[in-house]
C-alpha cells in the first residue's frame, strides 16, 4: 500500500506504543491528522489552545516516563508550544512534538504561518532535540532518535518541524519499533567499589537524611526506598515533585517536604544533617546552595550528574537506575538504627509540621482559611486514596505541596522548575485519560485557573472524572504578599476582578457549587466523589494567611 511521510510519522508512534497524540488543527498538520484517521490505535485529543496540548502531553510523559505527543500546525500554532515544551524541559518530563510546516520552497520566502520554528526551538532550556527535518525517508529514524533524545538521561522535551512536502512525500520506509531498546537503557548499574564506598559513608554518618526528588518518583524505585529506609531507619524528605514515595507504613520516618520558601521543617531536618542521600534530585526542586552552605557529604543516586558548583560536589555518586543502585545499597549494609540522638530530632520536627498543618480554632465565617482546604481535601483523599492529585501554580500550591499528603508515585503533580501557571486542567485531562478509574481532584487559584479555563470544553465533551477546585481571592495573591513583603507593603499590579467560576462550569455543561465554609467543602468534595463525571468547586478563600508562607525563623541546631 502508497504511503506518505505522514503515514510513516504515525506507523512509527503505533509500533512503539503511542497512545493519545493532543493536537488543535491547522492547515499544516492536515497530512497527519489524515494518516491518524486512517489508524484506530492512537486517540486524537482535540484541545482548545496549543499550549494547552502541550501541557497534556507533558502530563502523559510525567505519569508514564514515555514521551507524550503534542501535535501543532506552522507559525503560532508551533510558537503556542515554547511555554510548555521549556516547562517539561525544566522538569524532566519527556515530551515529542510535531509540527508541520510550511512547504520546503517557502521557507525562504514572504509565506504566511513561516516563522523559523526549529531555529526558535534549538535553545537547550526549551528543548533536548529541534530539528527540521529534510527527506521524508528519514522521517522513522527521526522520530526514533527524537523519542530517546526525549527519555535519555534527564528526560525533557524534544520537537521535530517537518515540511507540507516531506509529510506529502510518497515512501517505501516502515515505521521503526524501538521500544524494546528503550527499555534497555534503564538497565545501568554502579559497580561494586561505589556501593561499598557509599556504605561506608553511611555507616558512619551521625545523622543521615535522605532526599528524595523526582526522577525517583516511580514505582520501582518508591519499593527501593522503601526497602532500605525499612533495613536502616533513616529520615526522608521528599521535593514537591517527588510526593508519594512512602505510604502510612513510614510515618515514623518520614519528615514532609522541602523546597521553595526553605522554611519547612523537613528543611530544618536537612540543616541538622551530617550526610545527606540524594535520590534522583533534579536541582531546579532544591538548589544546593539553599540547603548545602555547611558542606555536608553527600551521596548522589541518580540517572544523570546534575549541575555541579561549589555547593554541590558529591563524595560518591551512583549513575545508573535508582531503584537498583539503591537495592545493591540495601543488600550491602548491615540492619542498623539511627541514633537515638537524631531519632530525637527527627520526632521533635515531626511534631513541628503537625503543628504547622493545624487547623485554627478561629476561622473566617464567609471564607475558607487555607489549611481548612488541606484539611478538607486530605480527608477526601484518605476516604479514597485512588485519586490523582493535580496542581496548579500559586499560593494555594505551597499549601498543598508543603502540608497534603498522597502515598502513592506519581499521584501528586507539580512544576517545580518553570513553576508555570496553566499546567494544572492541562494535567488533569492527561491523568483522567490514563486513569479512568480514578478520581483526578484538579486544584487551581482564580489567576492561575484561567490560563487554561477554557480546557472545561475539553473536560466537558469527554466527559472526564475530574473534580477542579478554585480558590478564589480576586487577586494573583502568590506575587501580592510577596510585593507586600519586599516593597514595604505596597503592592501594584495584581488584582483582578472576580468571575462567576460556578456559572462558568455551568455554561460548559459541568456541574458546579459555590462554597464559603467548610461543611460546604466537605459536603461538595463528597458529592463530586460519588460520580465519574467532571464537577467544579469554587471556593472563596482568605488570603490573610498566605502572607506568612515565607516566614523563617532561624534554624534550630540541634
Amino acid at each position: 500500500m502508497n504511503k506518505n511521510g505522514a503515514d510513516l510519522i504515525v506507523d512509527t508512534l503505533i509500533k512503539n506504543g503511542v497512545e493519545y497524540v493532543f493536537q488543535l488543527p491547522g492547515g499544516k498538520l492536515g497530512p497527519l491528522l489524515m494518516a491518524l484517521k486512517k489508524r484506530e490505535e492512537i486517540k486524537v485529543v482535540t484541545v482548545r489552545h496549543e499550549q494547552n496540548a502541550g501541557f497534556m502531553a507533558q502530563g502523559i510523559g510525567r505519569m508514564t516516563g514515555k514521551p507524550g505527543v503534542v501535535m501543532t500546525t506552522s507559525g503560532p500554532g508551533a510558537l503556542n508550544l515554547v511555554t510548555p515544551l521549556a516547562t517539561a524541559t525544566s522538569d524532566g518530563d519527556p515530551v515529542l512534538a510535531i509540527a508541520g510546516q510550511v512547504p520546503q520552497a517557502k521557507l525562504v520566502t514572504p509565506y504566511p504561518q513561516n516563522p523559523n520554528i526549529s531555529g526558535v526551538m534549538n535553545d537547550s532550556t526549551i528543548t533536548k532535540y529541534a530539528k527540521e527535518i529534510q527527506h521524508t525517508d528519514a522521517l522513522a529514524d527521526e522520530v526514533a532518535n527524537a523519542y530517546v533524545s526525549s527519555i535519555n538521561g534527564n528526560p525533557g522535551a524534544v520537537f521535530m518541524d517537518i515540511p507540507g512536502n516531506i509529510l506529502l512525500a510518497e515512501t517505501t520506509k516502515s515505521g521503526l519499533a524501538f521500544s524494546t531498546l528503550v527499555n534497555q537503557l534503564d538497565n545501568t548499574i554502579s559497580d561494586e567499589a561505589a556501593i561499598l564506598s557509599a556504605v561506608e559513608k553511611i555507616k558512619a554518618a551521625k545523622r543521615p537524611v535522605i532526599i528524595v526528588g523526582a526522577r525517583a518518583a516511580d514505582d520501582n524505585a518508591a519499593a527501593a526506598i522503601q526497602g532500605f529506609v525499612k533495613k536502616t531507619g533513616i529520615p526522608v524528605v521528599e521535593t514537591f515533585e517527588a510526593t508519594g514515595l512512602l505510604t502510612h507504613e513510614f510515618s515514623q520516618n518520614y519528615v514532609g517536604r522541602v523546597g521553595l520558601f526553605n522554611n519547612l521543617p523537613g528543611d530544618e531536618l536537612v540543616f541538622n544533617s551530617d550526610l545527606v542521600i540524594t535520590l534522583g534530585l533534579n536541582l531546579v526542586e532544591y538548589w544546593a546552595s539553599v540547603w548545602n552552605t555547611d558542606n555536608k557529604r553527600i551521596i548522589d543516586i541518580d540517572t544523570v550528574v546534575d549541575h555541579l558548583d561549589e555547593t554541590y560536589l558529591p563524595d560518591t555518586i551512583l549513575l545508573g537506575n535508582i531503584a537498583k543502585n539503591l537495592k545493591n545499597i540495601t543488600n550491602s549494609i548491615t540492619e542498623q538504627a539511627i541514633t537515638d540522638e537524631w531519632k530525637m530530632v527527627v520526632h521533635d520536627l515531626q511534631e513541628k509540621l503537625t503543628a504547622k498543618k493545624k487547623v485554627p480554632s478561629q476561622t473566617p465565617e464567609d471564607a475558607l482559611h487555607p489549611l481548612e482546604i488541606v484539611d478538607s481535601l486530605q480527608k477526601i483523599i484518605e476516604a479514597h486514596p485512588n485519586t490523582t492529585v493535580v496542581m496548579d501554580g500559586g499560593s494555594h500550591e505551597v499549601w498543598l505541596g508543603s502540608y497534603l499528603n498522597v502515598y502513592r508515585p506519581k499521584h501528586f503533580l507539580m512544576s517545580d522548575g518553570e513553576q508555570t501557571l496553566g499546567v494544572g486542567l492541562p494535567w488533569a485531562i492527561s491523568a483522567a485519560l490514563l486513569r479512568p478509574e480514578e478520581k483526578i481532584l484538579s486544584s487551581g487559584g482564580d489567576g492561575s485557573f484561567m490560563f487554561s479555563s477554557q480546557e472545561l470544553a475539553t473536560v466537558a465533551h469527554y466527559n472526564l472524572n475530574i473534580v477542579q477546585v478554585i480558590w478564589v481571592d480576586k487577586e494573583y495573591n502568590m506575587v501580592e504578599f510577596q510585593q507586600e513583603l519586599d516593597y514595604n507593603g505596597q503592592k501594584e499590579g495584581v488584582d483582578i476582578d472576580y468571575i462567576g467560576y460556578k456559572e462558568m462550569a455551568e455554561s460548559y455543561g459541568i456541574k458546579a457549587v459555590r462554597v464559603r465554609s467548610k461543611e460546604a467543602l466537605d459536603a461538595a468534595l463528597k458529592e463530586a466523589y460519588a460520580t465519574s463525571e467532571p464537577r467544579v468547586i469554587e471556593m472563596i478563600e482568605d488570603n490573610h494567611e498566605n502572607i506568612h508562607l515565607r516566614d523563617k525563623e532561624p534554624f534550630k541546631k540541634y
